[in-house]
């Protein structure tokens, strides 16, 4: 009797990458993944000796230990999932995380925008002091002889003495000759430093988004960003949206203490690999700002989000917050700071708060819409009545996630469609030309916008047989194929696109979907209508409360990574965006890593931006009274002659 189990098909989820792999029989993990496109390190042939293909298995199937890891790998690393791809076996549902380390390329990843003329105004002041040594007829304390000089030669006051620096400063006066640099902040000597090194001043600016975090680090004295680098968010292990993280961190306390483990190692190790490429020491680094929406702001903090994950989802604080970064683990300076930027409301949070300070909504004459586009969508209405922001849930299929060939911005995602809408042609093209291995958000709202216009579906989305321009798969389901000819050959044929099924196969002129190809299917587009009337609905009700319409727009500036790389025009051609004119629309790239940028040089701009955010309103969308009737309305697309 044949075991319908054993037959079963199981799906393999790569994260940080968002692709899944659906396998019929179980497959050598190396081969799984790099068979799926994805690049992955190894120079020993599979045999486990490089530990090059380091991988995390993530629940049950971290059991699972080869003799060859039990040698290779310490028992932390056991403990905690890591493996070799090479010896692992793909035999059920798995979630798989690969170490952007074994991956041979790194994903595609904006670390920030445009930035405008800031002028630097340090939260801080560095003296340079040469005291006199003590002596018999001399006992004042070291401190106190920092204190008096600061007051002599600088005519300033130092209250206090972080405690982690009167422990080493001892050491620093007397190996050098007692002349010392000191760190003044608020009156409080945050950093001690031997000789003169007032020319010398670092922080970091970090936005730690939902699936990605931009380190930047910056020059406090010049302003200027010395050096930078993105990563994924490693969180990602917990579920790719807020909620689920929230409700990972809810269960209990060592969890809540888990995940906020894991990204403070992440930007401790990023920091560090900054500093070293440039040069300097994390205990010359003085100062970091983050922001981020409410979830990853509390989490960060190690705050309690029980109260987030719950109706009616508020926040458990709304003020700044300057916290000694030793206390929550972040390996900068001893004596330096972590300052946070107040969340606004509900999801509403910090990153929202430094995109508006990044691109200036505030002080700009007439209606501006700022909309940082992610798996949570902020958006911000600036007008006469002031600054309204909504929080819209427009989920991670613009990530990739739910999208059956979906995966994030990687090489070889699929990142422009275009259509022929007499032969049905797709045109496309891949990050860093490689062989297309599946579809980036960027690639799949094209794609959609190109049906859209083509008449290969409608305006409630729905494919439209009679077109031609379909096949059906192995389950006789409707699918448009992206990748329909060897990958090389940009110009195949329509009669090449679909293989010809059995004469009893057929209907409607459809043919069988040549097999493994990447494809669009209805369950794809309707992913893409509900993200995209998500965001849409944000719009309409922040205007409709304002009073104002379409027309009365000024400007759209979109920010954030994904829309660093959407086509405005086809923005507009799915009705994710009002019908407003293209050159309307203004793309800023990763502003809110700017704001974080800003608030780190400048105290000036964190006094602005404290301002901004005490004065800025929350707008629920659930409760607004024409919110369902928005959202239905907004699942259509347009009509294909208001196509542009």
């Amino acid at each position: 009797m044949e075991n319908k189990e054993e037959n079963k098909n199981f799906t393999i989820n790569l994260e940080p990458i968002g692709k899944r792999i659906v396998l019929d029989s179980p497959k050598n993990g190396m081969e799984a993944i790099v068979d799926s496109g994805i690049g992955l390190k190894s120079v020993c042939g599979g045999k486990g000796t490089c530990g090059k293909c380091r991988i995390v298995v993530m629940g049950d199937g971290s059991q699972r230990i080869s003799e060859t890891e039990k040698k290779a790998l310490g028992k932390e690393e056991l403990k905690h999932g890591v493996r070799f791809a090479c010896q692992q076996v793909f035999d059920r549902d798995m979630t798989i995380y690969i170490p952007a380390s074994s991956l041979t390329e790194e994903q595609k990843l904006q670390i920030t925008g445009e930035e405008t003329a800031m002028r630097v105004d340090p939260v801080f002041n560095k003296y340079c002091l040469k005291v006199k040594p003590p002596s018999l007829s001399d006992m004042k304390a070291d401190f106190s002889r920092i204190r008096d000089g600061l007051k002599e030669k600088h005519n300033v006051i130092a209250d206090s003495i972080d405690y982690s620096v009167l422990k080493y400063m001892p050491g620093i006066l007397r190996q050098h000759s007692w002349e010392a640099t000191v760190c003044l902040r608020n009156g409080e000597v945050i950093l001690a430093e031997g000789g003169d090194r007032t020319s010398e001043a670092y922080g970091i600016a970090i936005d730690l988004g939902t699936t990605k975090i931009a380190v930047l680090l910056v020059d406090l004295l010049s302003g200027k960003t010395i050096g930078k680098k993105g990563v994924m968010n490693p969180q990602i292990h917990f579920g790719e949206d807020v909620m689920s993280r929230i409700n990972y961190a809810m269960q209990n306390p060592e969890d809540a203490k888990k995940i906020q483990a894991v990204v403070i190692e992440q930007i401790n190790k990023t920091v560090q690999e900054l500093a070293e490429k440039s040069g300097i020491s994390t205990d010359s680094i003085i100062e970091m700002t983050v922001v981020g929406n409410t979830a990853m702001h509390h989490i960060f903090l190690g705050l309690p989000v029980k109260q987030l994950g719950l109706a009616p989802f508020v926040a458990l604080t709304d003020i700044p917050h300057l916290i000694k970064a030793r206390e929550i683990g972040i390996n900068i300076t001893p004596g330096g700071y972590v300052y946070m930027l107040p969340v606004i409301a509900g999801f509403v949070g910090s990153d929202h708060m430094a995109m508006i300070l990044a691109t200036g909504i505030d002080d700009m004459d007439g209606n501006f819409l700022g909309i940082d586009i992610g798996t949570n969508t902020e958006i911000v209405l600036k007008s006469k009545n002031g600054i309204e922001s909504v929080s819209t849930a427009s989920g991670p299929a613009f990530e990739g996630a739910h999208i059956k060939y979906g995966m994030r911005a990687a090489p070889g995602a699929i990142e422009r469609v275009v259509i022929d809408p007499e032969s049905c042609r797709p045109g496309i093209q891949t990050i860093n030309d490689k062989k297309p291995v599946g579809i980036c958000g960027s690639g799949i709202l094209d794609a959609i916008a190109e049906l859209l216009k083509a008449k290969i579906i409608n305006n409630r989305g729905k494919f439209q047989p009679e077109r031609g321009c379909l096949c059906r798969d192995e389950n006789g389901k409707l699918q448009y194929m992206l990748e329909p000819c060897a990958y090389e050959d940009r110009h195949c044929r329509k009669e090449d696109i679909m293989e010809q099924a059995a004469e009893d196969n057929q209907e409607a002129g459809l043919l069988t979907c040549l097999e493994g190809r990447i494809s669009i299917n209805q369950t794809d587009i309707v992913e893409i209508q509900l993200a995209k009337s998500a965001i849409r609905t944000g719009i309409d009700v922040l205007l409709e409360n304002a009073g104002i319409g379409f027309k009365d727009i000024d400007r759209i500036i979109i920010a954030g990574a994904f829309g660093s790389y959407i086509d405005p025009k086809n923005v507009v051609n799915i009705g994710m965006f009002p019908d407003v004119s293209i050159e309307k629309i203004v793309q800023v790239g990763n502003a809110a890593a700017v704001g974080a940028k800003m608030v780190l040089i400048s105290s000036a701009l964190r006094n602005k931006a404290e301002y901004i955010s005490s004065r800025a309103k929350y707008l629920e969308l659930t409760v607004f009274p024409t919110f369902a009737d928005h959202f239905a309305k907004s699942t259509l697309f347009p009509e294909p002659s208001e196509i542009i």
